[in-house]
């Protein structure tokens, strides 16, 4: 059985490989000019090169922020996430990645919302707070579901196999990451495949299914050497090596040097410490104790370098095994006492973090606090205007309708003067056709003896009678001259004539 300081060692290595094969940083669709470009750059050194991933991508993160640039802040904020967490320097990346995710929800773009999921996961990950990761990785994959994202899809599986596995619970851990690989393989990403062959690999060799690892692993070897990817196939041989080491010593120390010198050939100063430690607890299992210590003072000289307290620690409790078993317990002790130490060191650290996790949360649920009154205070001033322009309709609504009703009034009214000038003009022409009507018009049957009328019925009716009854004229009875002389002749004088006496 492997020792347990060479099991904790390969855990801590694998952190690394799933880090580059899950956590794979994506630039943001459609983004263009210098912060954009500066963000490509940063996704670009993000595994190569952390400490320039970071400069590059601090420097988008200013020029973002000058601009006003929300999207392109959110993006930078989450490759200098991913650098801190690169140089194991986690609460930074946790913030930091925080931010990114309150960004990215503000601007309502669910694509860079899961990637900052997924980089809080893996910073939960590597702090050892696997529920916290998962809760993560979760809420990313129902993001990614609901976009349809076949390429993050495969990122959360990969990482949720990861968090299972890490929590004890590995049938659901292969579930997830031949879920992964399956659409890995539909979208031939032939990189990340290898990361799934190698995590799958790392679940078997937990469960002791040593044959299924070395097929895993070795299937991702065989991708990352056609690809011509030094430092995956450097991961790849070191997880062969750790199987090895269990069932071919001899072989799996080849496995190691070999890996041992492409990591050094690519700069990978984690790794180069993580094959030392495993080399040095194969040497002291085989009894050589002076290759044992060089490779474990090797490691230990490197975790100084980089600050790297675990490995350190890690380092120091396998030369204190090796002393045990030299018989030299004097330095056996010493090199206890300082892993001791660098174990309290990093409890003390590990409070240290927890205060500042801590402060961390009450800032940002200050920040919350603060973002849900502006919230409220805009719904508030939105609902306000929504009045103002209610009434503002309203008010004119109810001007055009008196308008209307004013122009309708005045068409009456109009309508009305027109109408009683028509009567009067149609009263006047009555009255005129009625004054017509009274005067007598056409032949009347008259008697030429006695001038009596005869009307429609056939009777005789005095003239004086039948004109009164047919018009308006009334009648006054005098004597015409030539009637006087016919009457009264012996009143008529002539006036030429003399008088008689």
């Amino acid at each position: 059985m492997i020792h347990s300081c060479a099991m904790r060692v390969l855990l801590t290595c694998v952190s690394v490989c799933i880090f580059l094969g899950t956590g794979e940083a994506l630039a943001q669709t459609g983004a263009t000019g210098p912060i954009a470009d500066l963000n490509a750059r940063a996704k670009e050194l993000h595994e190569s090169d952390p400490a320039g991933s970071l400069a590059v991508a601090q420097q988008a993160l200013a020029l973002a922020r000058e601009a006003k640039d929300v999207p392109g802040e959110a993006e930078a904020l989450n490759y200098v996430a991913y650098a801190y967490r690169q140089q194991s320097l986690l609460d930074p990346a946790r913030k930091t990645a925080l931010d990114s995710v309150r960004l990215f929800v503000q601007v309502g773009d669910p694509y860079g919302e899961s990637q900052g999921y997924n980089t809080l996961g893996l910073i939960e990950a590597d702090d050892g707070k696997f529920p916290d990761a998962l809760e993560y990785h979760l809420k990313a994959l129902a993001i990614r579901q609901r976009t349809d994202d076949k390429e993050g899809l495969s990122y959360s599986f990969n990482n949720l196999g990861n968090a299972y596995r890490n929590m004890g619970q590995y049938d659901q851990a292969l579930e997830y990451h031949q879920q992964g690989l399956v659409l890995k393989v539909e979208l031939g990403n032939r990189s990340s495949e290898a990361y799934s062959h190698h995590n799958i690999g790392l679940v078997y060799f937990v469960m002791r299914d040593y044959p299924k690892a070395l097929e895993a692993y070795r299937r991702g070897l065989a991708i990352r050497e056609e690809l011509q990817d030094t430092r995956a196939i450097a991961v790849s041989l070191n997880g062969i090596g750790s199987v090895e080491a269990l069932t071919n010593p001899a072989a799996a120390l080849r496995t190691y040097e070999r890996a041992l010198a492409l990591r050094r050939e690519v700069g990978d100063q984690r790794g180069e410490m993580a094959t030392d430690i495993n080399i040095g607890d194969l040497y002291r299992r085989r009894g050589d104790m002076t290759r044992a210590t060089e490779a474990l003072n090797r490691a230990l000289t490197l975790s100084t370098q980089i600050d790297a307290p675990l490995m350190r620690s890690t380092a120091l409790k396998g030369l204190a095994e090796v002393e045990a078993a030299r018989g030299d317990y004097r330095a056996a002790y010493e090199h206890q006492i300082q892993h001791q130490a660098a174990r309290d060191e990093m409890f003390s650290l590990e409070n240290a973090a927890r205060l500042q996790r801590l402060r961390v949360a009450h800032e940002a649920e200050r920040q919350e606090a603060a973002i849900t009154s502006l919230q409220e205070r805009g719904k508030a001033q939105e609902a306000e205007l929504a009045r103002v322009r209610t009434m503002r309709t309203a008010l004119g609504v109810i001007a055009v309708l008196v308008a209307l009703s004013l122009a309708l009034l005045y068409a009456r009214f109009r309508l009305k003067q027109q109408s009683e000038a028509r009567l009067r003009a149609q009263a006047e022409q009555l009255q005129a056709a009625m004054d017509r009507e009274h005067t007598l018009k056409g032949l009347l049957p008259i008697c030429a003896s006695c001038k009596n009328i005869r009307d429609d019925n056939g009777y005789w009716t005095q003239v004086e009678r039948y004109v009164s009854e047919h018009s308006a004229a009334e009648f006054t009875h005098s004597i015409c001259p030539t009637c006087f002389e016919g009457l009264y002749p012996e009143h008529t004088q002539t006036p030429d004539a003399p008088s008689a006496h």
